[in-house]
Order: C-alpha cells, then structure tokens, then sequence
C-alpha cells in the first residue's frame, strides 16, 4: 500500500479548497437520469439459455436411450447416420459454451 507523503497531503488539502461548491439543483437527477444508456433487454439471453438447456436434456435423453434400448449387433445405415448426427450436436454443446468464453471481451 502507498503512504501518502506530505506533497499529497498538501494537493489533497489545495483540491478541497479550492473546489466548486455545488449548488441545490432539482433538474440535475433528471437531466443526469436522461444521459444514462438505456437498460439492455435481457430476454434473447434467456431464451438462448433455455434453448441450450433443452439441446443438453434432449442429447443426453438420446444418449441414454441409445445405451440402454439400443441392439449392438445390428447397425444399419440409420443408425450411423444417428451417431454421426448425436456426435456433432454433442460436439457442438460442449464446445459453444468454450467459444463463447473466448469471444467475450
């Protein structure tokens, strides 16, 4: 922590004095209000996570589904195409929430 020597002190002291006294103004809140930036909606942030929630439930019922009802000694076509399909949407979820880290500045 920096201690303040007496040259800081001194400004400091120089500052207060020297200051401007403001006066009662009842337009100041309002005018400052007025400046402000506008609140930013917050609802395609929630109905982003709500979607991605849903994406997750659904890949992990899937998942699920295919471990336990699934016959391992046949495979068709269809059931390639499933796993290919379930592997990229898997990829995509767990991989998104990491690029959205990154991107944030």
């Amino acid at each position: 922590m920096k201690t303040r020597d007496n040259k800081d002190i001194e400004l400091g002291n120089l500052l207060k004095q020297e200051a401007w006294d403001a006066q009662q103004n009842e337009w100041f809140t309002h005018r400052v209000m007025h400046k402000l930036p506008a609140k930013k909606n917050n609802s395609a942030l929630h109905l982003a996570w709500i979607c991605y929630i849903a994406a997750v439930l659904v890949c992990v019922g899937f998942w699920i589904w295919t471990l336990v009802f699934n016959d391992t000694t046949v495979i068709t076509v269809r059931d390639i195409i499933y796993f290919v399909v379930a592997i990229g949407v898997t990829t995509m979820l767990a991989i998104s929430p990491l690029a959205a880290l990154f991107r944030r500045d």
